[in-house]
């Protein structure tokens, strides 16, 4: 994996978007985190709405215990989002829900961000990270990116929401060896819906690592991973839930 040294405070962040794309939203998919110093969703509390990179800011590092949530959010054991591509991860994933995070993830959290799109809960976006499970600096957007810049052979790790397929190709431009990812995975709660899919490492995609250079949105490969999100069993995140 290539390590990108990173000298300003908070983490880098590029992006390829359009409000064209976004969804008219309501109440009902409004994202938020509300973390809580408590198990059982009492004690100290603050509600994130949008990324935190050093939770001391709101005096919760290292507090949260349990949350209630809409949305994919991704906490990080080191502030900036780790970084230096190494530190635990725990995801919260949850429409109108509210969790007591695993054994390992309480009093964890330096510092959280979302996976998504800014406008709609389920709009089609995609978020491509330096390092394996979704750590360090990112790429993110909602249309077809021919370059990534500063991710630009540096990419270890993607996250895409909505019911789009996207697909990501080795060469700039959109050429060269591609693999089309549709969301596998679905929670929802009355009525509002969250597609998601989550790539950890490049290997479950057959690519190698630091090697994706541009994306387009739709299945233009045919290497396809997953299949187009369609109604049947939900697969629930029983509570914020570590990864490595």
């Amino acid at each position: 994996m290539k390590i990108l040294t990173v000298f300003l405070i908070y983490i880098l962040s590029a992006t390829a978007t359009t409000l064209g794309d976004a969804g008219k939203g309501k109440a009902g998919d409004f994202r938020y985190l509300t973390g809580y110093t408590g198990t059982d969703w009492s004690g100290a509390s603050y509600e994130f709405t949008d990324y935190a990179p050093d939770l001391s800011v709101v005096l919760m590092n290292n507090a949260i215990n349990s949350s209630c949530s809409t949305g994919l959010w991704i906490a990080y054991d080191n502030v900036n989002f780790n970084p230096n591509l190494t530190g635990g991860i725990c995801s919260i994933i949850a429409v109108d829900d509210c969790k007591k995070w695993a054994g390992p993830c309480q009093k964890m959290a330096s510092s959280l961000r979302y996976a998504g799109s800014e406008f709609g809960l389920n709009d089609n976006f995609y978020n491509l990270y330096e390092g394996n499970s979704f750590h360090g600096a990112e790429f993110k957007g909602n249309i077809n990116a021919a370059y990534l810049d500063n991710l630009d052979l540096a990419v270890s790790s993607l996250i895409i929401t909505g019911q789009s397929g996207w697909t990501f190709y080795t060469g700039v431009d959109f050429t060269d060896a591609s693999v089309c990812v549709y969301a596998d995975e679905m929670v929802s709660n009355g009525g509002v819906v969250l597609n998601y899919a989550r790539v950890y490492s490049m290997d479950e995609l057959g690519l190698p690592d630091n090697s994706i250079r541009s994306v387009s949105r739709g299945c233009a490969s045919d290497r396809i991973v997953g299949t187009p999100p369609q109604a049947g069993v939900e697969r629930l995140p029983a509570a914020a839930s570590p990864a490595n």
